[in-house]
């Protein structure tokens, strides 16, 4: 089976990127063909909040698609075509991409979708028109939970349910957990409460900060991810690396940590949660989007019926009966086994077979 995966993968950092690299090899070992055509440039500086959207060490892409360059659009579509593949997998998540990803399809292929989000989270201008155009020429629309189905199904396409990958290719990095705990300046009886990954608005950063006030002393937040918001959060309780954490020390933060603590407003799903489950971390989410469906109340984690600070207090107190329990970390490698590669890439393969 030949397959071409249009997707960012590194030297662009993050969660899409991340995804794109693990399936592309999930993909190959299932003994497919596969042509994964990255991006040669992916955001235009003045839409991206960030400080950089390379991984330390470069700043460029070797990507033959050009996101909001027309004329590398008929380059990439005329290379696809001449491979000929009987499945054109894209990774989307912004409608951003639409027209850029509709214009290199040549349309004698299946088309799938992989959905991180349907529709996006923050606003855009013709969001809905743009996603729902680009949505006519797929084939399979590929969700990652029961909100993500919903609105994918609005579309009337096919749609495939299947589940968020586990992220386990960062457990044997960063330092061990006296080591990492060490590092980042916490002390002995402090209960670390970890937030991870790029602060935006929908993230709910801010409510927990908010819900750690409400808490015994003993308890300390450690952040680390760059912040994408316009707002200057501050707190005596708070340990945060305002930056992008490198693959190599992602592990640093998840030893240190006692709980991982997704305080967010709204989600589709998270990449946050599958990592916490590699490091056998319980977890504390919100009721939002999927984000419920990676944990067991009560026996890997706890889930905050709102994201409001008492709400997430109260999930975070209860949540601290499972810290560094042998039976907690058996229920979460329980919970982890569901998500695997080779499971999703048998199920995605046989959708479009």
């Amino acid at each position: 089976m030949r397959i071409v995966l249009l997707s960012p993968l590194p030297p662009y950092r993050g969660g899409i990127a991340q995804f794109g690299k693990m399936l592309l090899t999930g993909l190959e070992k299932e003994d497919c063909e596969v042509t994964a055509i990255n991006y040669s440039h992916l955001y235009p500086n003045f839409l991206f909040p960030g400080k950089t959207q390379f991984e330390d060490g470069f700043s460029s892409a070797d990507g033959l698609l050009h996101a909001y360059q027309p004329f590398s659009w008929k380059k990439t579509r005329e290379s696809i075509d001449k491979m000929k593949p009987d499945i054109i997998i894209s990774q989307w998540w912004h409608p951003f991409f639409a027209k850029c990803l509709s214009a290199v399809n040549p349309g004698h292929s299946k088309s799938v979708s992989i959905c991180h989000n349907v529709f996006p989270h923050e606003s855009f201008p013709l969001a809905g028109y743009l996603s729902r155009k680009f949505f006519r020429k797929q084939d399979l629309m590929v969700v990652h939970s029961e909100k993500a189905e919903i609105e994918a199904e609005s579309t009337g396409k096919k749609v495939l349910r299947l589940f968020h990958p586990i992220y386990d290719q960062y457990k044997n990095t960063g330092l061990p957990r006296e080591q990492a705990r060490n590092k980042l300046g916490l002390k002995t009886g402090q209960k670390a409460l970890l937030f991870f990954g790029l602060v935006r608005d929908y993230k709910g950063f801010d409510v927990l900060l908010k819900a750690c006030d409400l808490l015994p002393e003993e308890y300390t937040i450690i952040a680390a991810g760059e912040n994408y918001t316009n707002t200057n959060y501050q707190s005596s309780r708070l340990l945060w690396e305002n930056s992008f954490i490198p693959d190599c020390d992602v592990g640093t933060w998840f030893n240190a940590a006692d709980i991982v603590v997704l305080p967010y407003r709204k989600a589709s799903q998270s990449g946050i949660a599958q990592i916490a489950l590699a490091f056998n971390k319980p977890m504390v989410v919100t009721d939002t989007g999927g984000l419920a469906e990676t944990v067991v109340p009560c026996k890997t984690g706890t889930i905050a019926a709102e994201a409001t600070a008492e709400s997430i207090s109260k999930a975070i107190l209860q949540c601290s009966s499972l810290m560094n329990s042998k039976i907690t970390t058996t229920e979460i490698r329980k919970k982890a086994s569901e998500f695997s590669w080779s499971s999703y890439v048998k199920k995605l393969i046989g959708a479009v077979q």
